[in-house]
């Protein structure tokens, strides 16, 4: 089995060696007890260049090809997929920056996202639409002085509570739109419930009441922020996610496979029994399937290809079954330990469950890859062999 790290050498070396050392373990695990990612952690992580992975050079990133960066992210997701949840949601703005805003707010924002100096929350979902773009009821209302209103309600940011600036999305003047907003007047952070499985995400709901944004802040013209900058930022967090549940595959493998070779039952080791070998076998396939797959789409939306958001969907949908059948196994082979609450497999199954989830639920997904599939067929159209459909889903 590949392991996070057999990459072409672009990841930057101090973030390689953060990762691997054994002391962010530890610490992950405190993070999940305390239910918080500390700041001062998160900023340790941004200077050896966790958060500029996707952000350009010239803005203080790294640059780092995608099919590496999903090296990381599935490297981060086994020890925490807490600060997994934020790697991705602050990817995905620095992504939207970086590819649709103007330059001079690219240069205002860019290089502190990069360096930790400022951390990003992704503000689209709703209660009422959840992240279906088509049915957002946020406003973006112009004022007399050409500045930017903003009034909604946006729940289930993944470290909402922590983030220094939000990217929003929803409507001005009928036509889709998205803006940067930063903390301040107009604009409260509750705490959400935590959820199972990232536990120290800093869920937050974000109320926003004629909150005052200048205009420069907007990402992209009127009628580009949702069909084109949050379609985009939702195949990156698709690949990114599906990185993090083959990452959580693999480190639930990883635990399986320790056990097994290491316990016996019945005066016989446990890894020497049949069943318990298609169990591992089993979870060695899909985990290492699923990640051959998202490499495969990371290059895809690295290259741009018109196939990459179906790709990306495809991704998605097969690491996420990949995470809930190795964490399942791993939790049989484990037993009443990996029962326990505060074991790292039972945080994991209960991480694959999310990655079901965010970013669009398994059968949202199905249905996304069938409706393409049958667009495509219906029209006469062979698809390329090794690609998903060319049709690009919008949520």
């Amino acid at each position: 089995m590949t392991t996070a790290w057999q990459t072409s050498g672009t990841v930057p070396e101090p973030l390689a060696a953060l990762v691997r050392d054994p002391g962010l373990r530890t610490r992950s695990d405190g993070w999940e007890r305390q239910g918080t990612v500390p700041r001062a952690d998160i900023g340790e992580l941004a200077a050896a260049g966790l958060l500029g992975l996707t952000v350009a050079p010239e803005h203080g990133g790294t640059g780092v090809p995608l099919p590496e960066v999903t090296a990381v992210h599935r490297a981060v997701a086994g020890l925490s997929p807490s600060l997994h949840s934020l790697l991705v949601v602050h990817s995905m703005v620095c992504q939207a920056l970086g590819r649709w805003a103007k330059g001079p707010l690219r240069e205002e924002f860019l290089p502190g996202l990069a360096a930790g100096g400022r951390v990003a929350a992704f503000a689209l979902t709703e209660s009422a639409s959840g992240s279906d773009i088509s049915g957002l009821r946020t406003e973006l209302r112009r004022a007399a002085d050409g500045s930017l209103r903003v009034t909604g309600a946006k729940r289930w940011l993944s470290f909402g509570q922590t983030a220094d600036v939000f990217l929003v999305f929803g409507h001005t003047g009928g036509a889709g739109a998205c803006a940067l907003v930063s903390c301040g007047p107009g604009v409260t952070v509750s705490p959400e419930p935590a959820t199972t499985g990232l536990g120290a995400a800093g869920l937050a709901a974000l109320t926003l009441d004629e909150a005052p944004v200048a205009a420069e802040r907007m990402v992209s013209r009127p009628g580009f922020g949702l069909p084109h900058v949050a379609t985009d930022c939702l195949t990156l967090g698709r690949v990114l996610v599906a990185a993090g549940a083959v990452g959580v595959a693999e480190e639930a493998l990883r635990l399986a496979s320790r056990r097994a070779a290491a316990c016996s039952r019945g005066g016989a080791r446990l890894g020497d029994r049949q069943l318990v070998r298609g169990l591992l076998a089993d979870a060695a396939v899909a985990a290492d399937s699923a990640r051959c797959y998202v490499e495969h789409a990371a290059a895809h939306v690295e290259e741009g290809a018109p196939d990459a958001p179906q790709t990306a969907v495809r991704a998605k949908l097969l690491a996420s079954r990949a995470a809930g059948l190795c964490t399942a196994n791993a939790v049989r082979l484990l037993g009443a330990e990996g029962l326990d609450r505060t074991h790292p497999v039972n945080r994991l199954e209960q991480a694959a469950r999310v990655y079901q989830v965010i970013e669009g639920p398994t059968e949202v997904l199905q249905d996304l890859v069938a409706a393409a599939l049958l667009r495509t067929h219906a029209a006469g159209v062979e698809e390329p062999h090794g690609r998903g459909a060319r049709d690009e889903p919008a949520a």
